[in-house]
């Protein structure tokens, strides 16, 4: 019989050497709003608390060594690693860290070359394949995205539609589109355009209406750029489509704007005042028929919800386009070795062993909690969450987008605006954005 996930993960050596370390402590900083994803202080019987506790305790035994976390808001752990690694002290050994905020390591250049540390593996399914085609530059990675950081998994954008209201609207089977090749922005858009409903009677187009579609309007919107199959950068050179994403922008603002069917509020905000979560939220309250969300807020707001919903990619932008692509929001945690580490070897022994551990005994419970259904499992969500995040890509020019100020964040501005003209907005900024980019790579000669 065909082995589970869990089953073909196990099998694969992580080829690492037998070591004791004594018990030494092994320090590791991490950001106060995912820390539940790297560390738990005792089993408690949530199932992923505990494989998350079951794999600090299991990589601790096998090597003798304490695991120390030092948590912190991102920009305080930030500038506290700046400030240790400068006066040359080995206080850190592994540092996990919100992506965009660790550019400034970079620019500061107290960051170890990945591919100088021994045993880490960039061929193993534990670290993403982006590590090697989008993120190094002349043979160096500083920041590389691994298993390790659930939040590569949490903050991956993908679509959920409601799977009651799927045939009560006669939706075609969205497994079968997917695999057919046939999920594209616009089919989302005919699929969801006519479905408006005032459920509160009040003649006015609100949140508590039902749509075809919802979205938030900040990086839920900025994920199509590379959902699209567009570039920022690509071994050290700006190689942005233009006229392509002019016409992405258009698409998009009909999409958000023009379709009846849309839930797109510039002034929409949870009761926590935050406008990122609205797709998510209009699926759990059952309002919505598709939903963009991420991964973790999809747990987050549908697990007790009685909604039976599944997961598919963000569409393609057409049917040429030869495969889907996943995009992961930018405040998902990278990984990266202080210069000052003076054992480099236990460094990297130690990260590739939490990577391969954390991607055979915690995410396949991950998987599951994600896409639990009432009391059962829907195996072709768990086959379509796997498909989701092999097709995850992280783009140099987005993960290095330093200040949220070049190519990776207008997208989602200029739709906002309702502003379909990028080819003046990158006339009037590719000097700019071009200068700070050959900033960021100068980094790596």
């Amino acid at each position: 019989s065909e082995l589970s996930i869990e089953d073909q993960r196990k099998l694969i050596d992580d080829e690492l050497p037998e070591m004791d370390y004594g018990g030494e402590e092994f320090n590791i900083t991490v950001n106060s709003y995912c820390e539940s994803g790297f560390f738990s202080d005792e089993l408690s019987g949530d199932q992923l608390s505990d494989a998350i506790y079951n794999r600090n305790k299991a990589v601790e035994e096998r090597f003798k060594i304490k695991f120390n976390f030092i948590s912190g808001e991102y920009n305080e752990i930030t500038q506290k690693v700046q400030s240790s690694v400068l006066a040359g002290d080995d206080q850190y050994q592994l540092l996990a860290n919100h992506a965009l905020a660790s550019n400034s390591w970079v620019m500061a250049e107290i960051l170890n070359n990945w591919y100088d540390i021994e045993y880490v593996n960039f061929d193993k399914p534990w670290w993403s394949s982006s590590n090697k085609n989008d993120l190094t530059y002349n043979d160096t990675a500083y920041l590389a995205v691994g298993d390790f950081s659930l939040t590569t998994i949490g903050r991956t954008y993908a679509i959920y539609f409601d799977k009651i209201h799927a045939d009560s609207y006669n939706l075609p089977d969205m497994y079968q589109l997917v695999r057919d090749g046939k999920w594209t922005i616009d089919k989302l858009s005919d699929l969801s355009k006519d479905i408006y409903t005032d459920l509160n009677n009040n003649g006015e187009r609100d949140s508590d209406d039902f749509y075809g579609y919802s979205t938030s309007v900040t990086s839920n919107i900025g994920a199509y750029l590379f959902t699209s199959g567009l570039k920022i950068i690509d071994k050290g050179e700006i190689v942005l489509d233009v006229g392509k994403t002019s016409d992405l922008i258009a698409k998009l603002i009909t999409l958000t704007q023009v379709n009846e069917g849309t839930f797109y509020d510039l002034k929409y905000k949870n009761a926590n005042g935050n406008p990122h979560y609205a797709g998510a939220e209009k699926m759990a309250a059952g309002t919505t028929l598709f939903a963009s969300a991420m991964i973790e807020t999809g747990i987050n707001y549908l697990r007790n919800s009685d909604n039976d919903y599944g997961i598919i990619p963000y569409p393609k932008w057409d049917e040429k386009q030869s495969d889907y692509i996943t995009i992961v929001d930018g405040g998902f945690t990278i990984l990266a070795i202080p210069k000052t580490v003076v054992d480099t070897k236990k460094s990297g022994i130690i990260a590739e062993a939490l990577c391969a551990e954390t991607y055979k005994n915690v995410i396949p419970v991950y998987y599951d909690i994600a896409i639990k259904e009432k009391g059962a499992r829907d195996e072709e969500s768990l086959e379509m969450i796997d498909f989701i995040m092999s097709k995850r890509v992280y783009d140099f020019g987005y993960v290095y987008d330093n200040n949220y100020s070049g190519f990776g964040f207008c997208i989602e501005k200029m739709v906002q605006d309702n502003n379909p003209n990028f080819a003046s907005y990158y006339a009037a900024n590719i000097n700019r954005i071009t200068k700070q980019y050959n900033e960021m790579l100068a980094c790596f000669e």
